[in-house]
């Protein structure tokens, strides 16, 4: 997916505290960028919804690469559901995950990107980390088989859903006078420095997820996304009715607005509360324009 960047970070000074955050982030938002002078944090949503007939449904925000921790604590998040529904295109939904299953899935041309680009930003890969071995942890999503058929009846391919997302992003961008050139983004990695500098770089544009994935879902919604939302759901449902009250779904982050609207308007949940995750934490370079003392030390900003 092709994602639009900002040339300008926030100047120092500039009013973006956590909790203006977190006021832009009430309603339907489920990942951010929070940003000051020293740091900043990718955040996933856990938003919480509830059924007047008791069910409760938690919609679980995933990066596929993050920081190891926040792997480690969602896995424990994930003890406390009846069951929690995963999205993994391929596999047999029938039948449990082995490491042997988790070992053949990552190596398929899209793990081994997100593994080439994780290491360069120093981050973790999902699979490595996450245990889809548990016992409360059932499959939600599509067969390979199943997927394919889907994608060829709409007539659906990597590059016809980057087109629709380019063509979105372009509308986006003629609105806004600071979208982002190769320029400006040479400059940020050196300036910011290695990883860190990519991390800043990719989390400062996350903000407009929902829209590019808007853009490209088109008004039938994509196989991507929407077709494998309506499976989860389906598999959820199957859950509920064998009696299951506390339930979780962890999929990406991008699936999660639709979700939302699935949920709230069409099976009668509603929305009761958000959890941030936070996903990369990033310590961001000191200032290159620091000055040194004759004895080697250096000035502070004050």
């Amino acid at each position: 997916m092709i994602l639009t960047l900002h040339s300008e970070p926030p100047k120092e000074g500039a009013k973006n505290t956590i909790e203006e955050k977190e006021k832009k982030s009430e309603g339907v938002d489920f990942i951010r960028f929070i940003e000051n002078g020293n740091s900043a944090l990718l955040q996933t949503a856990s938003a919480k919804y509830t059924h007047e007939d008791g069910t409760k449904v938690e919609l679980i925000g995933a990066v596929h690469i993050a920081d190891k921790v926040y792997y480690e604590k969602l896995n424990e998040q994930f003890k406390q559901y009846d069951a929690l529904l995963y999205e993994m295109v391929g596999g047999d939904p029938d039948k449990r995950l082995t490491k042997e299953d988790l070992q053949a899935n990552k190596n398929n041309p899209m793990r081994f990107f997100q593994l080439l680009i994780g290491g360069m930003m120093k981050l973790d890969f999902q699979l490595d980390h996450v245990d889809y071995t548990a016992k409360n942890f059932i499959h939600a999503d599509m067969t390979l088989e199943t997927f394919q058929k889907r994608q060829k009846a709409k007539g659906e391919n990597l590059l016809s859903l980057l087109e629709k997302s380019i063509k979105a992003q372009e509308a986006a961008a003629s609105k806004n006078k600071n979208n982002f050139d190769f320029v400006s983004m040479f400059k940020l990695l050196n300036d910011e420095g290695g990883p860190n500098g990519m991390k800043l770089a990719l989390g400062r544009q996350f903000h407009d997820i929902e829209s590019m994935i808007g853009g490209m879902e088109g008004p039938d919604g994509s196989v991507l996304v929407a077709e494998r939302n309506i499976k989860a759901l389906k598999v959820m449902d199957r859950e509920i009715k064998s009696g299951k009250k506390n339930l979780g779904i962890f999929y990406g982050a991008a699936h999660l607005p639709d979700f939302d609207k699935r949920l709230t308007k069409e099976l009668g949940f509603k929305r009761s509360g958000t959890d941030w995750n936070a996903a990369w934490k990033i310590q961001k370079a000191a200032s290159k324009n620091a000055t040194k003392k004759p004895n080697g030390s250096q000035n502070k900003d004050s």
